[in-house]
């Protein structure tokens, strides 16, 4: 929790410190859409590979959920075909049951023996499902694995957009403030009591 305070104060801390009152900052633009910023103080090669990234990034996020859904559609058509599940109005939960027991009753009887009466499905025919054959059943279950993986994946890229989001304000908050150096000097300096001689680097903006 406090390592979350500390990144969103100073990811904060450096869009307010690259407001420009003539419109939005290098680290705003950065941060909006990486590699703008770069590209705006005029570092083309940074800003490049930033938009190459974000490009990137989209097009796989893009294609898992495009191969996690038609995965979801196959393992419920599939179950429909081969264990007469209804389809509609079903929580993933169901379809986790569906593929882990070869029939609703089988499901039952199992958390009934275990006293779960609040895991168990109704007995109006709109919950029921049995499959052909366990065969059928686990490769219904592959399927069903398959979307969650490719699903999971793209939550993981969905957080690599957001961190190319803020690598990208950062970097450009930093080419802002060299960009602002106007002078830079190093001198020795000598502490006697300690006999250490130390360089010290000075930035003048």
């Amino acid at each position: 929790m406090g390592t979350k305070k500390i990144i969103i104060f100073s990811l904060l801390s450096a869009l307010a410190a690259g407001q420009d009152n003539g419109g939005l900052s290098p680290v705003v633009k950065s941060f909006l859409f990486p590699g703008w910023g770069e590209y705006a103080l005029e570092k083309q090669d940074r800003g490049r590979k930033f938009i190459f990234t974000e490009t990137a990034l989209w097009t796989t996020f893009a294609g898992a959920l495009i191969v996690s859904n038609k995965y979801t559609d196959l393992f419920q058509a599939y179950a429909a075909e081969h264990a007469g599940v209804e389809t509609g109005g079903k929580d993933r939960l169901f379809w986790v049951d569906v593929g882990n027991y070869n029939s609703m009753i089988e499901h039952n009887n199992e958390h009934l023996r275990f006293r779960e009466y609040d895991a168990l499905y109704p007995l109006d025919g709109d919950w029921d499902w049995t499959w052909s054959s366990t065969a059928k059943r686990k490769q219904y279950r592959d399927y069903r694995v398959a979307s969650d993986t490719w699903l999971l994946g793209a939550t993981f890229i969905a957080g690599g957009i957001v961190i190319n989001h803020i690598v990208s304000a950062i970097d450009a908050l930093y080419l802002q403030r060299i960009a602002q150096v106007e002078d830079v000097s190093v001198s020795p300096v000598f502490n006697p009591a300690s006999g250490l001689a130390v360089l010290v680097l000075t930035l003048e903006f």
